[in-house]
């Protein structure tokens, strides 16, 4: 493992604090409280993702011999099984708090989660000590991972938060979700494949993407609905 892999361990941290640090002072006690909560609370997600692998790896599914498999590995087992944690976290724990009371929170307390994910994560990928292999290259990977994983938060915590302020919340809820896992999966298959052009794509239609979810969450106002 290269030196230069271990600075990738303090980028989730690091955004996370100043993401605290920001709101701190702008928005009441109870939400920074909120905020760090989310945080840590998020590297709680690591165990589905975990599991996810083990029983990959146990049923052979994680041994990459054609395309199919690779589909499922990056999916499947990483990215839905690591969304679908994430997911736990910010529905059950985290999203029905007070503090979560506009579209643009939801945003910010689901990259919080995922912030959480990514450092345990990336720790877990860089020292290995549960001697779970890798299949993605390391330096890329440990590189771009928190990166990306902001984008696929901003994608749940849009469509997921709209679910406390507007209608048809399974169906927000299940958009987020699956659309995060869908981001996730591709990101996967692109790092997986060394298919750098169809990254290069995928990096800017997702910023696009999470460009405008983020001004429509922005100015979107909440309905006086019941707690989620």
């Amino acid at each position: 493992m290269r030196p230069l892999v271990y600075i990738t361990l303090g980028f989730a941290p690091v955004i996370a604090a100043g993401i605290y640090l920001y709101f701190n002072r702008r928005i009441s006690k109870e939400f920074s409280t909120l905020l760090i909560k989310s945080f840590f609370m998020g590297m709680l997600g690591i165990i589905v993702l975990l599991a996810a692998q083990y029983l990959s790896s146990w049923l052979g599914l994680s041994e990459l011999r054609n395309l199919k498999r690779t589909i499922f590995y990056s999916f499947v087992t990483i990215g839905f099984a690591s969304e679908l944690g994430i997911y736990i976290i910010y529905r059950y724990f985290i999203l029905p708090k007070d503090p979560v009371n506009k579209p643009i929170h939801g945003i910010t307390f689901s990259i919080m989660v995922a912030l959480g994910f990514s450092a345990i994560q990336l720790l877990l990928f860089i020292l290995n000590p549960l001697d779970i292999s890798s299949l993605f290259p390391e330096t890329l990977y440990t590189f771009v991972y928190v990166p990306a994983n902001l984008i696929f938060a901003v994608i749940m915590g849009f469509y997921v938060g709209m679910a406390k302020f507007l209608k048809s919340r399974f169906v927000y809820c299940m958009t987020g979700l699956f659309a995060a896992s869908f981001f996730h999966g591709l990101f996967n298959f692109c790092l997986l494949t060394k298919d750098f052009k169809l990254l290069s794509l995928f990096a800017f239609g997702s910023m696009v993407i999470v460009f405008i979810l983020g001004i429509k969450a922005a100015y979107t106002k909440p309905e006086p609905l019941d707690k989620i």
